[in-house]
């Protein structure tokens, strides 16, 4: 037969009661203090369940945890009990574990064969009890005793309910270690990702080594990270999945923010968690900077998302939104690289090469009449036309040589190298205002004359100083191209604290008076007068052009002047 335990009448005890108690205590405390120090929550539930056995003197017995969430008791340990108990999980209502769950009280049997539902038929005929372990009101676990060589009564239901009580406080303390020690785990996975995520700033790469990286380190079997599309905001695209979604649905997806637990989430910008029954559970975590939804963390998985997980997934999203940022940043610095770069390419073959080929063409127009007229001048005009050709081959060697792979790790050196013919080689042999005068005279020599003033002037940088000279050689060519003169003059000095240098012709001049700085640049119309705008502001300088017709042009350049000579 079954009975509940009673409470004892309301007698005074004598002293055989108390010498009982005073050992029961005794007892109880020295387990306590042996099970307080383990934080392990397997081995603290094993070491319970073997001391609760030494206590009553027990052949036999289990310790279960309550599932909430399926409402039953899950074996956790046993003692001495038949295969196929461990793990094993107890309804409401079913055998001794369910019927204390089912109860909320401890439950004392002569016979566990008694019970409605018993699950263990080998002890039908053995005395056991089942004692509920309670925290804060409610049964988080359930503690079974047994034997077959005596029978368990009052004495033993009060030392396993005294028992029960620090059991219960044990495993909260082991719950609450396992739950931080997992956590730090799952962090310490979370920075690995970060880490992993931060590594790389192509935009592509850097979020499927995400997906890569939260499904092997932090176990979601199936994930996605879709992007919001910039130019349909209404719109997210995906691309990048991990675990077996990378397998399983491989393309391109494109999700309208209407639409799903991803969309949804990215409409609301709040982590949305899905664990409706029937179906796989769902998390979705929008990817936010500031007030702009970039894109959506979404995983998924067969077992319910808690608010640890979505915090993990929150952190993450936090993450890729900076990452995700750096790496649009980058490409658009990548992509403003590119352009600056095709840009001083083509002011240096512009200056560089088209110079010369320029000359060489003005040169070559005048070669069979020169011959002509006197065989000496067509002679000393093929010569020049020989020179030239050198130095437009030397200008092209040295952007050759910059466009090599090891181009960055020349740039110390290439003006060194220059080949001879090319304007680096002589403002490093010879510096600006020598320069200068060298350009001049081929000047005066191939179209025009060219009257140089060349006055006090503090040496500047080499990059300053060839951006200078390339300013004076495209301004007299444009003399020699379009202005119609009789004569140029160019003239460098320094004023103060500044360089200036001017270039001036008494040709036919044109209607303008346009200045460009740095911060105001007005695009001057004309390749030449672009390229000569864009080197005048990359120094730091201004550069005016000033003309009228029929009174001659004048252009010139001032820098302010640094600490610091050529180098």
């Amino acid at each position: 037969m079954s009975s509940d335990i009673a409470p004892p009448p309301a007698t005074e005890p004598n002293t055989g009661q108390l010498r009982r108690l005073f050992r029961q205590q005794q007892n109880v405390r020295a387990v306590v203090e042996t099970i307080s120090g383990e934080l392990e929550l397997q081995p603290l539930l094993e070491s319970i369940l073997h001391h609760a056995c030494q206590l009553i003197g027990a052949e036999h017995g289990t310790i279960g945890l309550v599932d909430p969430a399926l409402d039953l008791v899950r074996t956790a340990a046993c003692y001495r009990m038949p295969p196929g108990e461990a793990a094993a999980e107890t309804p409401r209502g079913v055998g001794l574990a369910g019927v204390v769950l089912e109860r909320g009280t401890p439950v004392v049997l002569e016979r566990y064969g008694d019970l409605p539902h018993p699950t263990q038929p080998d002890f039908a005929g053995h005395s056991v009890i089942g004692m509920p372990i309670e925290w804060n009101g409610r049964m988080i676990g359930f503690l079974g005793i047994g034997t077959g060589s005596a029978r368990l009564g009052a004495d033993e239901v009060e030392t396993l309910a005294l028992f029960a009580r620090p059991a219960a406080i044990a495993i909260v303390n082991a719950w609450r270690y396992e739950g931080e020690r997992r956590r730090g785990e799952r962090m310490a996975l979370v920075a690995r990702v970060a880490r992993l995520v931060t590594a790389d700033l192509r935009l592509e790469e850097l979020l499927q080594r995400a997906a890569d990286a939260i499904h092997e380190l932090l176990g979601f079997p199936d994930l996605a990270i879709p992007l919001v599309d910039p130019d349909h905001p209404e719109v997210l695209v995906l691309r990048v999945k991990g675990g077996h979604s990378k397998q399983r649905s491989p393309g391109e997806y494109r999700i309208p923010l209407g639409h799903g637990i991803m969309g949804e989430a990215a409409r609301t910008r709040a982590s949305i968690m899905a664990n409706d029954a029937g179906r796989r559970a769902e998390l979705a975590a929008p990817i936010l900077l500031g007030d702009r939804v970039l894109g959506v963390v979404n995983v998924e998985r067969d077992e319910p998302f808690d608010a640890e997980d979505a915090a993990i997934v929150g952190i993450i999203a936090d993450q890729l939104a900076v990452a995700i940022e750096n790496a649009r940043l980058y490409a658009s610095a990548q992509q403003v690289a590119v352009l600056e770069e095709r840009q001083r390419l083509a002011r240096e073959l512009h200056d560089a090469v088209t110079q010369h080929l320029s000359s060489l063409t003005l040169i070559a127009q005048t070669l069979a009449p020169s011959f002509a007229r006197d065989r000496e001048e067509g002679e000393s005009r093929a010569r020049r036309l020989v020179e030239l050709s050198q130095a437009a081959l030397d200008e092209m060697r040295v952007l050759l040589a910059e466009l090599r792979p090891d181009g960055a790790r020349r740039a110390g050196t290439r003006a060194a190298d220059a080949p001879a013919g090319s304007a680096r080689a002589r403002l490093r042999h010879h510096g600006l205002a020598q320069a200068l005068a060298l350009l001049a005279g081929d000047v005066s020599s191939d179209a025009l004359p060219v009257a140089v003033e060349l006055e006090p002037y503090l040496p500047r940088t080499l990059p300053e100083e060839e951006a200078l000279y390339r300013i004076a050689q495209e301004a007299l060519r444009n003399v020699v191209k379009h202005a119609r003169a009789s004569t140029a003059r160019l003239r460098l000095a320094t004023e103060g604290a500044a360089t200036v240098l001017t270039v001036s012709d008494d040709g036919a001049g044109f209607t303008s008076s346009v200045e460009s700085t740095g911060e105001h640049a007005v695009q001057l119309g004309g390749l030449g007068l672009l390229t000569m705008r864009e080197r005048a502001t990359a120094i730091g300088g201004t550069i005016r052009i000033d003309s009228s017709p029929a009174e001659g042009t004048t252009v010139e350049v001032v820098v302010a002047h640094a600490a610091g000579g050529r180098t």
